[in-house]
């Protein structure tokens, strides 16, 4: 199945011809959708979802999508019937929900290899210093910090992240004894996997367009990842700063904001910093975006994340309920000042959290990180207490709302290339019918062009996040008819 080019740019807005992509510049974890929650934000927010289930997709739901992907091959594209959907819908949702652990591996991964606050010693600069190519074995950098990690697991810490690798291991039963040799096979399997995606998008690239295929569908095998950073945010802001500008979003025209796959800042693959707790910056972006462009109120808009995994539901129900006590949200936003942002991008960092928030003393950076600089924002209690988690794979299950209660704004960044092709026009589909007439999708993974035609395709557009244009995303924008 095609995507659709990058070429038919959104109302003509065109790419900077120097940018090359990062080639991972979508990760992050998916999906999601609904599960009543106990504590209501305000009275509206509680009007506004009380009573929401989620369900599954019924086959009449998604019929006319099954029938765009007869011929695919792809696993579910050619059922035939209600009782046929049925199983499958319900066994794809249980094998979505198991790649949650080998997510959480995959950041533990990331948290070895850069990680500063349960080792002194020195981080490595990527996967590719992890392990021995030819013997497959873990370097002995990498190996020591995987003993101390280890050993930081078996102690009483209060590091929350060295907690996430505790109930990890346990769930697992992995007996204490062998956690090092877990954490270490684990390192192995997620070097030589990485290894493996740049290897298979260098040969994509040889192909032209094909390439555009498989980033869209890179990790469609692969763990759903909870890291999440703020330069994608960048991209979504210029983004709707276009629509505004060309006429397609109008001002005071969002109300409600869904955000799938939030994500947690646990250690991302880029840079992986761990020195602060553990955040969800996408709601709050979103959201200042919003105000920032006019295109919402403060006191009208709500947003409503959908998540797979109980830690980022959880995390983001527990800042909602401490906002309803009159506490703001603190957000750490490093800056690696040796990674040459463009100056868009940097100045995008410099005023984050001006709209939702204002400036706090930010927490000590690590001696190993004498190169990042730090600034901090407290979010409004007002703000953060807006914010709802819901429980749902954006692909199996659906919720119903209203008219006129459903979403403006959908943002999916870095969640969408975890699902193949026929999956992601699944979830298209899902997202179209909760979204109301005019509203506007925005995503930066390269989505099929064979997909509900109540989603109108308005074009694509490059944003870069470094001066020489070496890493940046695509971003898609789609309008439900």
């Amino acid at each position: 199945m095609t995507v659709h080019s990058k070429k038919q740019r959104l109302r003509g807005i065109t790419a900077p011809k120097s940018l090359k992509r990062w080639p991972v510049a979508g990760l992050w974890r998916f999906l999601l959708v609904v599960s009543v929650l106990s504590f209501a934000p305000d009275v509206r927010t509680q009007s506004s979802f009380q009573g929401q289930q989620a369900r599954y997709l019924t086959y009449e739901e998604v019929r006319e999508t099954i029938a765009k992907y007869a011929d695919s091959g792809l696993s579910g594209s050619a059922i035939a019937s209600s009782q046929e959907w049925g199983g499958w819908v319900r066994a794809q949702d249980k094998e979505v929900r198991s790649r949650i652990d080998r997510g959480v591996e995959d950041s533990i991964s990331n948290l070895i290899l850069f990680g500063t606050s349960f080792t002194k010693l020195p981080r490595l600069e990527s996967s590719e210093y992890a392990i021995n190519t030819t013997t497959h074995k873990l370097s002995q950098a990498a190996a020591a910090r995987v003993h101390d990690l280890a050993i930081s697991a078996q102690s009483g810490t209060q590091n929350e992240r060295v907690r996430f690798v505790q109930e990890l291991v346990k769930r697992k039963a992995v007996a204490a004894e062998q956690s090092e040799n877990y954490l270490a096979a684990n390192l192995v399997r997620y070097a030589e996997e990485q290894e493996e995606y740049r290897k298979k998008l260098e040969e994509a690239q040889k192909s032209g367009d094909q390439a555009l295929a498989v980033r869209g569908t890179l990790y469609a095998q692969r763990g759903l990842s909870v890291d999440t950073s703020l330069l994608p945010n960048y991209a979504v802001e210029d983004t709707l700063r276009v629509l505004l500008a060309k006429g397609v979003l109008k001002t005071s025209a969002v109300k409600r904001i869904a955000v799938i796959g939030p994500g947690l800042d646990f250690a991302d693959k880029r840079d992986g910093y761990d020195f602060y707790p553990l955040q969800t910056i996408q709601p709050f972006a979103v959201m200042e975006a919003v105000e920032r462009l006019g295109l919402g109120r403060k006191g009208e808009l709500q947003v409503v994340t959908m998540d797979l995994n109980a830690a980022v539901n959880s995390h983001v129900a527990k800042l909602a309920a401490r906002a309803q006590q009159g506490q703001p949200y603190k957000l750490q936003l490093p800056r690696d000042v040796e990674a040459t942002w463009a100056k868009e991008a940097v100045n995008y960092w410099q005023h984050f959290g001006e709209v939702v928030g204002t400036p706090t003393k930010p927490l000590p950076v690590p001696a190993q990180l004498a190169k990042v600089s730090l600034r901090a924002v407290a979010v409004a209690p007002d703000r953060a207490a807006r914010v709802i988690p819901m429980d749902l794979n954006i692909v199996a299950q659906t919720s119903d709302f209203s008219d006129g209660r459903r979403f403006d704004l959908v943002v999916a960044t870095n969640i969408l290339v975890y699902y193949d092709r026929f999956q992601q026009a699944l979830a298209m589909t899902n997202i179209a019918r909760m979204m109301n007439t005019g509203g506007i999708f925005v995503s930066n993974t390269l989505l099929p062009s064979a997909h509900d035609e109540s989603l109108k395709y308005l074009g694509g557009r490059s944003v870069i996040y470094a001066q020489d244009g070496s890493y940046g995303d695509d971003i898609v924008v789609y309008q439900k008819q």
